[in-house]
């Protein structure tokens, strides 16, 4: 005979069931499962005053790093900035035929660069071999006349500024034959007008920033270093009276305000962080220099 089947339970009839032999709730099984909670105490005063001492020495041992690596920023900032300033000057002079003059100066530790262009495309001053510049300098000085206070010039761009630099410095001598290994190592030819640095001369073309201002007061900047290009590209530093001598090199050479600094010439030149910039006056081809 087959067996009756068996009476269907409903789920409460099977849990109850199951749970004869002694079940645990849902809210006794949430209690007694759930880990114990730790109690974490907080750092003591001794284990901070370690923390910061400890933070401390390294921020004084790695700001001279931080000072460095900003140095070399603004060297390279500069060095590639004014190349481009100088590779622009020239371009224009020869496009539109006329003379551009780049200036530059030094102020609260920072390098400032303009270039202005002659308007007529004129130089307006004379090849001298003495006093060269007067009339440049009269333009400036005699109010009767048009070009007063600059007025033959106009401004090729805005003024730039080069912070925490030097550039009036003179590296000396550092030739490839005596330093073959060296990436300082380029030729310098003897003179007094291959060089920008501080040689103490003055340029027989200065010019003040902004553009209208006098020679003597009320400008902002004024620059009396300055290269000019010729409607040709070639460049000279034009001085009071080296008439129209073209040098072999012009050079310009720049030095951090701190960090490693090279030490006085004629000792190695291959320390510190500084930057040279050679033009070649005739091609117009620049080379950097550095370390």
């Amino acid at each position: 005979m087959r067996a009756p089947p068996s009476t269907p339970m409903f789920p409460q009839e099977v849990s109850k069931r199951l749970c004869a032999g002694g079940c645990l709730s849902r809210r006794t099984l949430r209690f007694t499962t759930s880990a114990p909670r730790s109690v974490r105490g907080g750092f003591t005063l001794l284990e901070l005053l370690i923390v910061i001492g400890i933070i401390a020495v390294l921020l004084v041992l790695l700001a001279p790093a931080f000072t460095t690596i900003k140095s070399a920023g603004d060297v390279t900032n500069t060095t590639y900035g004014i190349k481009g300033l100088l590779e622009n000057a020239r371009t224009y002079a020869k496009a539109n035929h006329t003379y551009v003059f780049v200036g530059f100066g030094e102020v609260n530790s920072s390098v400032v660069v303009a270039v202005v262009a002659s308007k007529d495309g004129t130089r307006h001053f004379q090849y001298l071999t003495s006093g060269q510049g007067s009339d440049w300098q009269s333009n400036y000085a005699d109010p009767s006349k048009p070009e007063y206070h600059g007025g033959h010039l106009v401004a090729l761009g805005k003024l730039e500024r080069y912070e925490n630099l030097h550039f009036l410095v003179d590296f000396g001598p550092w030739a490839p034959a005596d330093h073959p290994n060296s990436n300082m190592a380029r030729t310098q030819p003897t003179g007094s007008f291959y060089t920008l640095g501080n040689d103490g001369s003055v340029s027989a073309t200065p010019f003040t920033w902004p553009l209208g201002s006098p020679l003597d007061t009320g400008y902002q900047y004024r620059f009396d270093k300055v290269i000019t290009f010729d409607p040709q590209g070639v460049a000279r530093i034009t001085g009071s009276t080296n008439a129209d001598e073209i040098a072999r090199v012009i050079e310009i050479d720049f030095q951090p305000t701190h960090g490693t600094l090279v030490p006085p010439a004629p000792t190695n030149q291959d320390i510190g962080n500084q930057a040279v910039i050679q033009i070649a006056p005739t091609s117009g081809a620049i080379r950097i220099y550095r370390p």
